[in-house]
């Protein structure tokens, strides 16, 4: 019988050992849905607490209780669950470096924010990276490398079909009156739209914005006949868009 009892119990060990293991990547991958689904405060508020109170030694625990708590507004609770997560990781992990560069722009560091948002792209070539990089380039004024991210988001595998990061550098070129390089970049995110439109009922919000964003840049231009022309574009594609709507009234145009 002493021959069977230590097989035995390192058999229900392990499984006691996988069943947590389970049990925890369960609750992580519940946290990961919540989160991709936009039910931030729930992660920030439920779901995060109880996951780091089950397994506090987890570290994709930590880092998506701080990514929900960032996402909420609570940068520096963020903070201290990234540390921890960070110190319970092994290895560097790029997930930890993009989060990182998010809460040093939130903490007024925008230096040492864009120097670890690019490594977080240059790690994983992720499109939501590289836009967040842009962002965060915009906002603190660092115009030609927001330009740099977004050019880099467009070539990203999950980018190539997603009109918003030609619709981003359109934003931004024409904030510096580049109205050449506008035109260009608007009319890019309208053939991306159109060359992967999924055909749902209305179209993408950046695909009616890059129309009515060339309206500005004619009517920039005083060239009223092509402003029209992209204004009524807009209105076309989403008959509901106010800006359209407000830009053939200020300018005097009839509705059809």
């Amino acid at each position: 019988m002493d021959g069977l009892k230590a097989p035995t119990l390192l058999i229900l060990t392990c499984w006691t050992l996988f069943s947590a293991s389970s049990q925890a990547q369960d609750l992580v991958d519940q946290m990961r849905n919540l989160l991709e689904q936009g039910y931030y405060n729930s992660a920030a508020q439920l779901n995060g607490p109880d996951l780091v109170n089950r397994f506090p030694d987890d570290p994709q625990a930590r880092y998506l209780y701080a990514y929900a708590l960032y996402l909420t507004g609570r940068t520096s609770e963020a903070r201290v669950q990234l540390d921890l997560a960070s110190t319970l990781q092994e290895q560097a992990d790029p997930v930890h470096t993009h989060l990182n560069g998010l809460l040093k722009a939130a903490e007024g560091d925008p230096d040492t924010a864009l120097t670890l948002l690019r490594e977080a792209f240059q790690a994983t070539q992720a499109y939501p990276y590289a836009m967040d990089w842009g962002r965060v380039a915009w906002q603190v004024g660092a115009y030609e490398e927001a330009l740099e991210a977004y050019e880099a988001a467009a070539t990203t595998e999950g980018g190539r079909v997603e009109p918003w990061p030609h619709l981003n550098r359109g934003r931004l070129l024409a904030f510096q009156s580049r109205y050449e390089e506008v035109i260009k970049a608007l009319n890019t995110a309208i053939a991306v739209f159109e060359a992967n439109d999924p055909g749902n009922p209305r179209p993408s919000p950046a695909y009616v914005e890059a129309y009515f964003r060339l309206g500005e840049v004619y009517e920039a231009l005083r060239d009223l006949d092509q402003a029209e022309i992209y204004y009524r574009s807009a209105h076309f594609a989403d008959p509901t868009y106010g800006p359209a709507l407000d830009a053939l009234e200020r300018l005097g145009f009839e509705f059809e």
